[in-house]
């Protein structure tokens, strides 16, 4: 059995921006078989606007103050030119707690997999591609991970997006007879090896993956998938008020002078003070 060297690369030094979704001239309008990046749809009426969650139980609390937490309301939609960053964010923190939850158990090191569609089968539906690209993973030993699906590549010098389908891998494996792949099946599988971070190579695949309605960006396969790999849901302590422990519920304000809390211009402390505090009511419709 011969050993594989493994090396270590930094997965965001291709782009000085903070992503990619801003780059390339043409980013806005190209698009192929209904497959775009993220971020390319108008905002909802309500993505960015200032929210509050909070315990009125004051008098668990030190110095008989509410707790406020401001948070900013979000659809989490890839396509929202606006939340496409929480979608971001969150999408790689769950698939990046899946991914090393499966490392620590099989005691495997996960590598990054670039695999290039020849150009006899780039116009072929992704549905085929991917089927195509499973069975090319079993046959380099790729046994278990996550696949992002890439329909556009970017030319720096030209900075302009260009359709070019491939799939980014972490996966796991030995990753061998990748030549004997090409050539059989033209397929490019290049091995780039060990991730310098997880979470910073999925986000970064993640910030310039395909869109498209009714489809994944992001898919898990072997014993990475969830019917193989159960993930325990702890309990997030933020969801909690951290005086009392009841549970956050979300509150609305009251002010005489119309003013709005803004928690970019004032301190928490500051809203607790000027503004009444009070749960939130939920409306019903009785009209019907």
């Amino acid at each position: 059995m011969s050993y594989q060297k493994f090396e270590t690369y930094p997965a965001l030094k291709r782009s000085k921006k903070n992503s990619m979704i801003k780059e390339g001239l043409n980013q806005n309008e190209i698009e192929e078989n209904g497959w775009h990046l993220p971020g390319q749809e108008p905002k909802k009426a309500d993505c960015g606007k200032w929210s509050f969650m909070g315990c009125l139980n004051k008098y668990k609390h030190p110095d008989n103050k509410i707790f406020l937490k401001p948070f900013q309301k979000s659809c989490f939609r890839a396509d929202c030119e606006k939340c496409c960053y929480k979608w971001l964010g969150r999408s790689a923190s769950k698939a990046t707690k899946r991914i090393k939850t499966y490392e620590n158990q099989s005691k495997k090191t996960a590598k990054h997999i670039i695999i290039s569609v020849p150009s006899w089968d780039c116009y072929k539906p992704k549905k085929e591609m991917t089927k195509k690209v499973y069975g090319l993973l079993r046959d380099v030993k790729c046994d278990s991970g996550l696949i992002i699906f890439h329909p556009f590549r970017y030319n720096e010098k030209s900075n302009l997006w260009y359709y070019s389908p491939h799939f980014h891998v972490v996966g796991f494996g030995w990753i061998e007879n990748t030549i004997e792949v090409y050539n059989k099946s033209g397929y490019i599988v290049k091995n780039l090896g060990k991730r310098e971070t997880i979470f910073g190579t999925i986000y970064y695949q993640l910030s310039h993956a395909g869109v498209k309605s009714k489809n994944h960006s992001l898919v898990y396969f072997g014993n990475c998938s969830y019917s193989n790999l159960k993930i325990d849901e702890i309990e997030e302590d933020s969801k909690k008020c951290p005086f009392c422990q009841e549970y956050l519920k979300e509150l609305e304000y009251y002010s005489d002078s119309g003013l709005e809390p803004d928690p970019n211009i004032a301190t928490v402390d500051l809203l607790i003070e000027c503004f009444d505090w009070s749960l939130k009511v939920l409306y019903e419709d009785h009209s019907r």
